[in-house]
Formats: structure tokens, sequence, C-alpha cells
């Protein structure tokens, strides 16, 4: 997963609806309109990424738009000799 190097900026995950996933690039302009910042048009699964305001929420509201979610990020802890819990 990218970060945003824009300062304000949320990395947030689009769902594009099934009625408009083959005018996907044309949402992906909307959402460039409304000040995301596009970084992958996934068109096979329907799914824009990239980072977006602090107001992400309203993104929700442009046509075809099926949900906008905040991106998770998962750290794994560093690797490590691993110690099985009987070997205490």
């Amino acid at each position: 997963m990218t970060s945003s190097n824009t300062p304000g900026h949320v990395s947030v995950t689009v769902t594009v609806d099934d009625a408009h996933v083959g005018a996907i690039d044309q949402l992906a302009d909307r959402l460039r309109a409304a000040g995301m910042d596009v970084e992958q048009v996934l068109r096979p699964v329907g799914v824009i990424t990239g980072s977006a305001p602090a107001d992400w929420e309203a993104l929700a509201d442009l046509d075809g738009v099926a949900a906008v979610e905040p991106q998770r990020t998962f750290r794994l802890p560093p690797d490590g000799p691993f110690q099985d819990e009987q070997d205490g």
C-alpha cells in the first residue's frame, strides 16, 4: 500500500457500484475533481485507491461510489528467532 505524500490527506479505498464499473475511468476523473489524488484504478475489481483531503467522507456522495473507506495499515513484528511457549 502506498501512503499519501500530500499533507492532510488520508489514504482511501473507493468501491465503485456495479452500475458504474464500466465507467470507472470517468468516476476516477470526478474523484480527482473532488480533490482525491488517484493512485490506482483497479478496473477488474471496481476499486479506486489513493488519498483524499480530511473531508474524504464527502466522496461517498458522488454518483457511482458504493463506499469510501480509509485504508488500514498492518505491520508484522520484526523477524527474529521463534520461541515456542514450551521452550520458554
